[in-house]
C-alpha cells in the first residue's frame, strides 16, 4: 500500500513533547513582548489624552488673560477645566478600551 515511512524514521514521542513545549514556550514569549508595547502605547495615550486638556486650557487661559487684562484669573480657570476635560477624555478612552467589541 504506499507511501507510509518507517517508523525508524519519525521522531519519539517525547522528542515530539519536547519540541512541541519548546514552541509553545517561544509563543508565550512573543505574547508578552506585544503586551508590554500594546501596554506602553496605551499608558502613552491616556497621559496623552491629560496633558492635552491641560495645554489647551493654559493656553486659552493665557489668551483670555491677555486680551482682557485680567492675569492670572483666566489662567487659573484654565487650567481647572483643562485638567477636567483631560479626566473626561482618560475616562472616555479607559471606557473605549474596556469595551467588548461589539459583533454586527
Amino acid at each position: 500500500m504506499g507511501d507510509n515511512p518507517n517508523r525508524d524514521d519519525l521522531p519519539s514521542l517525547d522528542e515530539f513533547s519536547e519540541r512541541l513545549e519548546r514552541l509553545r514556550g517561544e509563543g508565550r514569549q512573543v505574547e508578552s513582548q506585544q503586551g508590554s508595547a500594546s501596554a506602553w502605547g496605551r499608558a502613552m495615550r491616556i497621559s496623552s489624552d491629560l496633558l492635552a486638556g491641560l495645554f489647551v486650557g493654559c493656553l486659552l487661559g493665557l489668551g483670555l488673560d491677555h486680551w482682557l487684562g485680567t492675569k492670572p484669573w483666566f489662567l487659573l480657570a484654565g487650567i481647572a477645566l483643562g485638567f477636567a476635560a483631560g479626566l473626561r477624555n482618560m475616562m472616555r478612552t479607559l471606557q473605549q478600551e474596556n469595551t467588548p467589541p461589539s459583533e454586527d
